[in-house]
């Protein structure tokens, strides 16, 4: 686990080899949250670590509705703030745990001299957000970035997170915490994507000439990337973008 100071009262903690990572903003009113890991003895592990008290916090910003993102909430007594669509996701899970508050497609929140921009994409999950700290230049895309690793594709929705991909350096952000992995920056995002339409593009010409899955999948030139983790899901990414490009034909 590594607790990054990024700026004055901005707390990135990432956990390379576990679960999702976490933010903390220090506010004139309090702490701000953004995702809570997969469990409540995994949240409370990180808010030791980096020195904050569940009671400290005075709003939690879920980026979507994964478990590995929401299994801390029930820790905080204290506002939840998430798309609409990720409070839907949640409808089964306990009310301490759910979203009090939710936005549509936008939201600003000013908070204790503090700024936050809350923006739905969908691509990931089809609640996947992001916020921005548009003072302190520092974005955190929830799963939307995979740093160091192949991302999870399985209920995304490949052109529109390729999409969301695309936008995000319209931000210019000068840290940028990941969903999984390290610290990074735009450079990681485009790394990403390279990946996502290489395999995207060499899937649908297979699609195209009628090949099979099997086939598809023993094709040499599909891009490997030496260092990423999470190999196991090369080949099941492979098989997300198949269905979807027949299911479009």
């Amino acid at each position: 686990m590594n607790i990054v100071k990024v700026r004055p009262g901005v707390i990135a903690v990432d956990r390379p080899g576990a679960t999702s990572n976490v933010a903390f903003v220090r506010t004139g009113e309090g702490v701000v949250v953004i995702d809570t890991t997969s469990k409540p003895e995994e949240m409370k592990d990180v808010l030791n670590n980096a020195g904050i008290a569940a009671s400290d916090a005075i709003l939690v910003i879920i980026t979507h509705a994964d478990p590995d993102h929401i299994g801390g909430n029930k820790l905080f007594d204290c506002p939840i703030l998430a798309h609409r669509l990720t409070r839907e996701r949640m409808a089964k899970r306990p009310k301490g745990e759910q979203p009090t508050e939710t936005f549509e497609s936008e939201q600003v929140v000013e908070i204790g001299g503090v700024r936050f921009e809350l923006t739905h994409k969908g691509g990931h999950k089809v609640d996947a957000s992001v916020v921005w700290l548009p003072e302190q230049r520092i974005l955190f895309p929830g799963d939307l970035v995979f740093e160091g690793r192949y991302p999870y594709m399985l209920q995304s929705d490949v052109p529109t997170w390729m999409d969301a991909l695309r936008w995000l350096p319209s931000f210019g952000a000068e840290v940028i915490l990941p969903g999984h992995g390290t610290l990074c920056g735009d450079k990681e995002v485009a790394l990403q994507l390279e990946y996502m339409e290489a395999t995207w593009n060499c899937t649908a010409d297979h699609v195209r000439q009628g090949h099979g899955l099997k086939k598809t999948l023993n094709d040499p030139d599909y891009p490997r990337y030496e260092g990423w983790l999470r190999e196991n899901l090369f080949e099941k990414n492979i098989e997300v973008m198949y269905e979807q490009l027949k299911e479009v034909g």
